[in-house]
C-alpha cells in the first residue's frame, strides 16, 4: 500500500511538468486558420492583445535569400508575469508552410508535432519547452532562438506568425495575457 501511495504521489507530482514539456498546442499561432491560447481556453482572463506588452523579435530579414538559415530571436516584457510561453510559425499568401523551422541545440525550444490535429496543414510550428517558461526576473521571458531555413526558391513572401503567453504563474486559465503578431518578409530580388 505505501509503494501505491508513493507512486500515485510521484505520477501526481509529475503531471504539471510533462504538460509544460509540451510547449504550446499546435495550431495556435493566430495564423490564418489557427486558433489563439487565448481562443482555445489554455489562457484566459484578458482580451487577445489587450495589454502592453514590449515584445523584440530580432532576426528577420527584410528579404530572405533562398536556402539561407536565419537566427530568429524572441522574448518579451510584461509587468506582473512570471510564466511565459510562445509558438511560432511561417507560411506562403495561401497559408502553406514555407521554409523550414530549426530547433537549437541547448535552447529553450522544441519543434511541435501536428500529426493529431485534426485540420492538417503543411505548416509547422516552433513552442518553448518545459526550460522556456521561467524567465531571468519577474515581468521578463526568456529569450528563445531558433532558425528559419528559407525555401529552396524564392517563390513567395513568407509571413511569421507569433503568439505570445505572459501568465500571471497561478497555475489556474485565469488572469494571463496572449499577445499575436505577424511579419511579412519578401523573397530578395535577384
Amino acid at each position: 500500500m505505501r509503494i501505491a501511495s508513493i507512486l500515485l504521489l510521484s505520477l501526481l507530482l509529475s503531471v504539471p511538468l510533462i504538460a509544460k514539456k509540451k510547449g504550446a498546442p499546435p495550431m495556435t499561432s493566430g495564423a490564418p486558420g489557427d486558433r489563439t491560447c487565448l481562443t482555445s481556453k489554455c489562457h484566459a482572463g484578458n482580451d487577445l492583445n489587450s495589454d502592453k506588452a514590449d515584445i523584440l523579435i530580432h532576426g528577420l530579414p527584410k528579404a530572405y535569400t533562398p536556402n539561407e538559415i536565419y537566427d530568429i530571436t524572441l522574448s518579451l516584457k510584461q509587468d506582473g508575469a512570471k510564466t511565459w510561453g510562445f509558438i511560432a510559425t511561417a507560411a506562403d499568401t495561401e497559408g502553406n508552410g514555407l521554409g523550414k523551422l530549426i530547433s537549437k541545440k541547448d535552447e529553450p525550444t522544441q519543434l511541435l508535432d501536428d500529426t493529431r490535429s485534426k485540420a492538417r496543414t503543411s505548416r509547422r510550428y516552433i513552442s518553448h519547452n518545459a526550460k522556456g517558461i521561467k524567465g531571468p526576473k519577474k515581468g521578463q521571458s526568456p529569450s528563445w532562438t531558433f532558425q528559419w531555413q528559407a525555401p529552396a526558391t524564392a517563390a513567395d513572401t513568407s509571413a511569421f506568425y507569433f503568439a505570445f503567453n505572459a501568465a500571471n504563474g497561478n497555475k489556474k486559465k485565469t488572469g494571463d495575457y496572449i499577445f499575436t503578431r505577424s511579419v511579412s518578409v519578401p523573397p530578395a530580388k535577384e
